[in-house]
């Protein structure tokens, strides 16, 4: 893996922006590496007002942030403070936020941890894919909805069809484990894990090269990468399901898949 720290060149894609009220900014300034809190299950379902530590913030998915400071009475005075070049490529992430840090998912399996009252660059993560991977799982592997932030780690699916684990104060890979090989079953993730009491839990675009085999959600320890369990969407002959695909073989049997974050209750467990 290549890590680039702080003051690293690197492609302009499209600008990160951070506003602020242009009287009164309240952004906290990066924490030390040493004060580096932990991420429980109950801090992403509850967390504090200024973090944002999951795709819609919670589990759950509702995208609510009970900030108030910023209304309809002063938001015209809202005023870029500063901005930042992402890496080249399509992007259509969502960056978690978690006690003044922001971490940035990029196209082509680029991280970014990122101060986010200065916009400084803390660390970059940039995953050493092999050059043939997006013959095998497609172009649209290239883009990266989210990721996910458990313990000490931020939780990655990769495009070369592995799931990993950052060292959120540093950037450096703490653990990986392969889902596939990408040449003998490649699939496709635009979109990266949540977080269902400690488990990652992925889903993946299905690719026709790689058969039903590769419609599969699947869960790790988001702490060592171990797989718990993996569920495939399309029914063998005999399972429940198998009735709705008539006649179509196992083997051609293929659908779009998983391919948008999840989300969770942790009531229900579902």
């Amino acid at each position: 893996m290549q890590m680039q720290y702080r003051g690293s060149r690197h492609a302009i894609g499209i600008a990160l922006l951070v506003t602020a009220l242009l009287s009164a900014p309240t952004m906290v300034s990066a924490q030390p590496t040493a004060e580096f809190v932990p991420v429980t299950d109950e801090m992403l379902q509850n967390p504090a007002d200024g973090d944002w530590l999951s795709w819609r913030r919670t589990p759950d998915g509702w995208g609510y942030s009970p900030l108030d400071e910023i209304d309809r009475d002063n938001v015209h005075r809202i005023r870029m403070v500063w901005t930042r070049g992402l890496a080249e490529g399509r992007q259509e992430g969502t960056p978690l936020a978690y006690d003044g840090v922001l971490y940035m998912p990029q196209s082509n399996d680029v991280i970014e941890a990122i101060d986010g009252a200065t916009g400084d660059l803390i660390w970059q993560h940039r995953r050493d894919l092999p050059e043939d991977v997006y013959e095998y799982v497609g172009g649209n592997a290239r883009s990266n909805r989210n990721i996910s932030i458990y313990d000490r780690f931020i939780v990655n699916t990769s495009d070369d069809d592995y799931i990993f684990g950052l060292d959120a104060t540093t950037g450096e890979i703490a653990w990986e484990t392969q889902i596939f090989d990408y040449k003998v079953i490649p699939a496709g993730h635009s979109s990266g894990p949540i977080i269902a009491d400690g488990r990652a839990v992925s889903g993946r675009s299905c690719r026709p090269r790689g058969g039903p085999e590769s419609c599969v959600i699947v869960a790790h320890d988001a702490r060592t990468g171990e797989e718990l369990w993996r569920r495939r969407t399309v029914p063998a002959p005999g399972e429940p399901g198998d009735e709705t695909w008539g006649d179509v073989p196992y083997e051609e049997r293929v659908h779009v898949g998983t391919w948008m974050p999840a989300s969770y209750d942790p009531e229900l467990r579902l």
